[in-house]
């Protein structure tokens, strides 16, 4: 006799059989959406000013000002030179500001960058074939239920003769030595 197994019923705390589940029926630190950007253009840029990435972004709407956002971002990157990258959030029609939680802000002085990821290589040897792969991870609490853009930027304070490249090496030779790679930023929803 074939073994069989029963099918169990969710059901509410008064024995109704529950049809769907909503996010107020799930507990706080619940993930109640993902969004995702998988992100293969290849960018250059040797601009001094923090600048958007083009694309390199994602967008989520919270169901709940209570709700919290938690961020993954995983960018490959090269440069040469001190080069900075930095994410700023922008809520519904408002302007884009530095998301402060995802930048250093100790004893930033007159002249230090605050940045979320932060690089150097010498300009002078072969450390352009390098490619740097970063990751962090940001919680967030932007309290609204409007569109929330997170952005990615990007500059090379110290000098224009510095550059960085996003999913490729600034030294970019079609050589078996060369590669092209994925970068990738994602934003989850979670129950406050």
């Amino acid at each position: 006799m074939p073994i069989q197994r029963a099918k169990p019923r969710l059901v509410d705390l008064d024995q109704t059989p529950l049809t769907s589940i909503t996010s107020s029926n799930l507990p706080t630190g619940s993930c109640l959406q993902v969004v995702h950007r998988n992100y293969n253009p290849l960018i250059s840029s040797t601009t001094q000013t923090f600048t958007d990435i083009t694309n390199f972004n994602v967008t989520i709407t919270p169901t709940s000002a209570s709700n919290k956002v938690f961020l993954m971002l995983a960018v490959s990157w090269s440069h040469n030179g001190h080069c900075s990258l930095r994410i700023t959030r922008k809520i519904g029609s408002a302007s884009a500001a530095v998301l402060a939680n995802s930048v250093g802000d100790q004893e930033l002085g007159s002249n230090r960058i605050a940045a979320t990821l932060h690089g150097y290589r010498y300009t002078t040897n072969n450390l352009h074939y390098d490619q740097r792969h970063d990751s962090i991870n940001i919680l967030d609490t932007p309290n609204t239920t409007e569109a929330v853009i997170y952005q990615l930027q990007g500059a090379n304070p110290h000098s224009a003769g510095y550059s960085f490249t996003i999913n490729r090496q600034v030294g970019d030779d079609d050589q078996n030595y060369s590669a092209r790679v994925r970068s990738s930023f994602s934003a989850m929803e979670i129950k406050g």
